[in-house]
């Protein structure tokens, strides 16, 4: 588990073939969401890994910070050429997740969007 003992978030990251799991628990805030980045990037950088999954089940509340690092660890994902995907979200940050549409997101797009106007353009 990574975290400090007096965190309210922690996360715990395993491989399993080609899979990259992060569990976390608590809550996901803007004071615990650069713990949540820096546990899955290593995952969407790794080059063994093909799928990345968050595990939510024990994540109690979701801020804009916490669902603005998901959105960035999509788009990273999809730039790396691998799938992300959430797993057993509590209802409470499922409700936060589709008031803000993440669960119709479509990473491609925002990466097109962003990203190939910066390589047009230089």
């Amino acid at each position: 588990m990574t975290a400090c003992e007096t965190s309210p978030f922690a996360v715990r990251t395993q491989r399993s073939g080609t899979r990259f799991v992060a569990t976390c628990r608590g809550e996901m805030d803007m004071t615990t969401c650069d713990l949540l980045f820096a546990a899955v990037l290593p995952g969407i950088n790794d080059t063994t890994s093909e799928r990345v999954s968050i595990d939510l089940a024990e994540v109690t509340f979701l801020s804009a910070g916490g669902l603005r690092t998901l959105l960035v660890l999509l788009c990273a994902a999809h730039h790396n050429g691998k799938s992300l995907s959430l797993h057993d979200v509590q209802p409470q940050v499922r409700r936060v997740l589709d008031l803000f549409g993440f669960t119709t997101f479509k990473a491609s797009l925002v990466w097109e969007a962003t990203m190939s106007r910066r390589s047009h353009h230089n």
